[in-house]
């Protein structure tokens, strides 16, 4: 990315965090302690995992069951030296690990986001939805991440209702019968949406939603649903960056469960997800 875009891109993400703290939407101090590179014989090493967690054996058998080789998520700390230790005991007992703090849980929360887009052979181009301009080379991507989340959308519903008020009668001599009473709630939807998220070499992130980017510079090869564009841009991206790791493993909502544990939930901690596989897959575990 050249300098002046990279220099916009770092603003615009303090300026996201600073808006978060702002709205009181911040995430709790979290730092995420997490397993990886589990091998096919790693139930075998529940006893282990359990003395290191203070848990039961089935507790930890449970977290080793998780299809894959991880990451997986044992244990959640409000601060960062328990985290730490756990690491250090756990990498001692044969585990790898990784400790997600929540600056980078909160940098994932302001990635910024595509409106539009233009893809070649060597660059990736994009234009974010606050009117940013951006490009990175193909070969600087190191994380293609495809998954599936929930948009969430609050509005407030008032309802007035008139009924007979035989108080208000005698108050009013009979000239009013009625009284009128308003209710005002909030109602809360979601609407399951897929998103890429992309990372470059240079700490950018760049997130695509498939309901908001415009697929207009895909030209003829525009396809009849958004479905199909969205999973043709994530095809090409993956051809045209072929030194970037690429997982999907968030499409599903089993997927996402079995990453973030029995704690988190995956409606509303998909960044907490996203940010771990990343980091694991761009090979950083140690960074924390």
């Amino acid at each position: 990315m050249r300098g002046s875009a990279a220099a916009a891109y770092f603003l615009h993400k303090f300026f996201m965090l600073l808006r978060y703290d702002l709205n009181g939407k911040s995430y709790s101090v979290m730092h995420v302690v997490a397993i990886y590179g589990l091998k096919e014989d790693k139930e075998s090493r529940a006893g282990i995992l359990a003395r290191s967690l203070g848990v039961t054996e089935l507790e930890a058998l449970s977290r080793l069951r998780a299809p894959g080789s991880g990451p997986v998520i044992v244990r959640i700390f409000a601060d960062r030296d328990p985290a730490g230790r756990l690491a250090g005991q756990l990498e001692s007992g044969g585990f790898h690990t990784v400790v997600l703090g929540s600056a980078e849980i909160e940098a994932e929360a302001g990635r910024l986001m595509a409106r539009r887009f233009a893809l070649d052979a060597q660059q990736l181009q994009v234009g974010s939805t606050d009117g940013g301009k951006f490009a990175v080379a193909c070969r600087d991507i190191e994380v293609i991440l495809r998954g599936t989340g929930i948009t969430t959308r609050t509005e407030t519903e008032t309802t007035k209702k008139r009924s007979l008020s035989l108080g208000m009668a005698v108050l009013t001599g009979g000239l009013i019968m009625t009284k009128t009473t308003k209710t005002v709630r909030e109602i809360t939807t979601g609407e399951r949406e897929g998103f890429l998220a992309v990372y470059a070499g240079d700490g950018s992130i760049f997130d695509f939603r498939e309901n908001l980017v415009s697929f207009e510079s895909l030209g003829p090869q525009m396809k009849q649903s958004r479905s199909e564009n969205f999973s043709y841009l994530a095809a090409e991206l993956r051809r045209r960056c072929p030194g970037a790791a690429y997982d999907e493993r968030l499409l599903s909502r089993a997927g996402q469960a079995a990453l973030l544990g029995p704690t988190l939930s995956p409606e509303k901690h998909i960044d907490v997800a996203t940010a771990l596989l990343a980091k694991v897959l761009r090979g950083r575990p140690g960074r924390h």
